[in-house]
């Protein structure tokens, strides 16, 4: 089969079969912000936008861009489309995931472990590797991200179809100034844990969410490369800052084609 090459969502989930539905209307809307940022709220069908891998001579890696958002909104662009494009011209097939929101924290875990059987069952039409499925996300991004990874052998859903008899475990984790993960109860992790990339400032509010991972990965002897800057912040995302964590994504790709050699 054809790679997809174009950018147009590709919807997760049968129309009559999508786990914890609350809401059907299919309007997206934007949250205003200061910034210079896109921010969509009201997501209520869950999808991929692909960012095929530029210049592969085989089937590549890829890797599931979760933006963060606190759960009420997704910063789309900048930990978003901005990644994906980043790591497609790279050599990595990336795909930004539309999970729901706002608050619908475990309708969003079950878009996310939805999205890597999605990738795995279309491994070939896609050109990626079906043993090379990662996942990464930014703050409450980076939180469904580790869920993803810690739950993966629960999942909270009934099978959809034929794509939900595959393996929802991301072959690779990465945690971008991750939120909430002091939070209990907490998944256990076990051995079969994917390799993890923690990445956050001291300064952000959220870093105790980095050091109680880091603690249980740690503890466990699980893979971690682990990054700690002194200053930045929280939602630095793709945008230089002028301070230490602009060359994050350089560290995180770097560590990423280790993984999937």
């Amino acid at each position: 089969m054809n790679k997809k090459s174009i950018r147009e969502p590709i919807y997760l989930w049968p129309e009559n079969s999508v786990p914890l539905r609350k809401y059907r209307s299919k309007i997206e809307r934007r949250v205003p912000d200061e910034a210079a940022v896109t921010l969509i709220s009201g997501i209520n069908y869950p999808s991929l936008t692909p960012y095929p891998a530029e210049g592969a001579a085989g089937p590549s890696p890829a890797v599931i861009v979760c933006p963060g958002g606190a759960y009420d909104f997704l910063c789309i662009d900048y930990e978003g489309y901005e990644i994906a494009e980043y790591l497609s011209k790279r050599g990595v097939s990336a795909f930004v995931l539309k999970y729901r929101v706002p608050r619908q924290r475990q309708a969003a875990l079950c878009d996310a472990l939805r999205a890597v059987r999605y990738l795995r069952f279309h491994a070939e039409e896609f050109g990626i590797r079906a043993d090379s499925v990662g996942i990464m996300g930014f703050s409450a991004g980076g939180n469904l991200a580790a869920m993803c990874a810690g739950s993966y052998k629960k999942v909270p859903y009934e099978p959809a179809d034929e794509i939900d008899r595959v393996s929802a475990r991301p072959d690779t984790l990465g945690l971008i100034y991750p939120a909430y993960l002091e939070e209990k109860p907490r998944f256990p992790l076990t051995k079969a844990h994917p390799p993890t990339f923690l990445l956050q400032a001291s300064d952000d509010p959220y870093f105790p969410s980095l050091t109680a991972y880091e603690k249980v990965l740690l503890k466990k002897k699980l893979s971690l490369e682990c990054h700690i800057y002194p200053e930045g912040g929280h939602g630095f995302g793709s945008r230089p800052c002028g301070k230490a964590t602009d060359n994050w994504l350089d560290l995180y790709l770097s560590w990423l084609k280790r993984q999937t050699k």
